[in-house]
């Protein structure tokens, strides 16, 4: 709502919340009349064009797919459902309604992850050997109904198809719950084409939140901070810091989703790149499960 509210383009209609005190006190802080605690109201209103969906998980599927049916352009939270069935057919409807359905993998419009994708485009980095991505921290303060893999290393998992700019081949993890009722650690071993490896470290468990990624590449290696945003080059010639400024990765979505509905831009990341992510999580879960290498 904060983030919608910035762009003048943009006009918030509605909101619903099963807690109405909770609907109406947002709404007040952003001049928004109208609030429900049944979301199929918003979906009733024809004068409304888009909808954002910041609801739990296992929620998304009914939702959205109501959404699409009422002609909506659809923003919706990572992952994109909860299950890659559920995500093949909801691509497939807004696909057929001429809806557009983005979901939220906030981190490729993160301004460090651009500046990798640049240096990649440029080749400054040679061909890619291996790409380590580090996200742990602790449990975090919201509704727990999947576990680490589907809500946290999937940022990570959408970015070794960004990044690496081809599709996987092999999946193989280890992951278990230590403390939670989901997997709440994971380590995740990706195979690409040729020599290209992808490597992501997640869990609950860790003291201090780390979101760090290391893209090993022929000619050069690149290591950046998503929280910081910087991004540091080291090649033959020396280490460099490359230069930055810290934006909010949230208001770089938003307004693309904003622009992508005005016809302004091209997606960068759309339902099919939300449905694969969410296909190599529950490979990874597989892999975890059955202790064996997936082969896609």
């Amino acid at each position: 709502m904060r983030v919608f509210s910035s762009f003048e383009k943009v006009v918030l209609a509605a909101v619903a919340d099963i807690d109405l005190n909770r609907a109406r006190t947002v709404a007040k802080e952003y001049g928004v009349t109208k609030t429900f605690t049944d979301y199929s109201k918003i979906l009733e209103d024809p004068s409304i064009g888009a909808v954002s969906i910041c609801t739990p998980t296992t929620t998304h599927w009914k939702i959205a797919e109501e959404a699409v049916d009422s002609g909506k352009d659809v923003f919706v939270e990572k992952p994109i459902c909860d299950t890659s069935e559920q995500a093949r057919l909801l691509v497939a409807k807004a696909e057929r309604e001429g809806v557009k359905i983005m979901p939220g993998h906030i981190e490729r419009f993160n301004p460090g992850v651009r500046r990798i994708k640049n240096l990649l485009n440029e080749g400054a980095l040679g061909e890619i050997v291996l790409l380590f991505a580090k996200r742990v921290g602790r449990w975090p303060d919201r509704i727990g109904d999947v576990g680490v893999i589907k809500d946290s290393a999937i940022h990570d998992l959408d970015l070794t198809r960004y990044l690496i700019d081809e599709e996987p081949v092999s999946i193989y993890a280890k992951a278990g719950s230590l403390g939670h009722r989901y997997e709440d650690f994971a380590e995740i071993i990706i195979g690409f084409p040729g020599v290209k490896t992808a490597f992501i470290e997640s869990n609950w468990l860790t003291p201090r939140k780390i979101r760090r990624m290391i893209v090993t590449g022929k000619e050069a290696i690149a290591e950046l901070d998503f929280l910081s945003q910087e991004v540091v080059l080291e090649d033959a010639s020396g280490v460099t810091k490359m230069e930055s400024t810290w934006v909010e990765p949230l208001m770089l979505e938003i307004k693309h989703f904003v622009d992508c509905l005005l016809g302004e831009a091209d997606p960068i990341v759309t339902g099919f790149d939300g449905l694969k992510a969410l296909e190599m999580a529950e490979l990874a879960l597989e892999a975890s499960s059955t202790g064996e290498v997936v082969h896609l």
